[in-house]
């Protein structure tokens, strides 16, 4: 559950914002529901899934971005970087912030970190996102929809 998302400038001109959001982890975001019909993660351990955290740390970069496009603009991540440091269970309350580092065009790159109540820092990295022309990224999606064929559900 996200209890608190804001924005913060780190100095006047705007140029390295900081975005932060408070998160509680859930008891359904474990390793065992990240994938649970792969064996691999069935049968780990009940922790929050470092499948959920990358998106946790993610998610303030495209706020940030959202908050930032043009009509017809929408934000998209494209490369993650994260150390998993320590365990979080489920009712941790995380703190992650997300500080913008660098800009070219419509791309951002920023340093990431995740903090538990008691301050042990849980992640960190980098993550990059852009901004693309929404009507373009939809376009491409339909093309990739009708190259696939539809599902069939398995035999038994």
């Amino acid at each position: 559950m996200v209890t608190t998302t804001c924005t913060r400038p780190s100095n006047t001109d705007d140029s390295s914002d900081d975005v932060s959001l408070f998160y509680v982890v859930p008891p359904d975001q474990l390793v065992p529901d990240l994938h649970p019909h792969l064996g691999a993660f069935r049968a780990g351990e009940h922790v929050f899934a470092t499948g959920y955290l990358v998106g946790l740390l993610e998610a303030p970069c495209l706020t940030y971005l959202r908050r930032r496009a043009r009509a017809g603009q929408t934000p998209v991540g494209t490369r993650v970087e994260v150390t998993h440091r320590a365990p979080s269970i489920p009712g941790d309350r995380l703190h992650v912030i997300a500080r913008r580092t660098s800009t070219t065009g419509n791309r951002c790159r920023f340093i990431v970190a995740a903090r538990d109540q008691r301050g042990v820092l849980v992640a960190d990295g980098h993550v990059t996102a852009q901004l693309v022309d929404t009507t373009a990224f939809r376009a491409q999606l339909r093309h990739r929809a009708r190259d696939h064929p539809q599902p069939t559900a398995p035999s038994h």
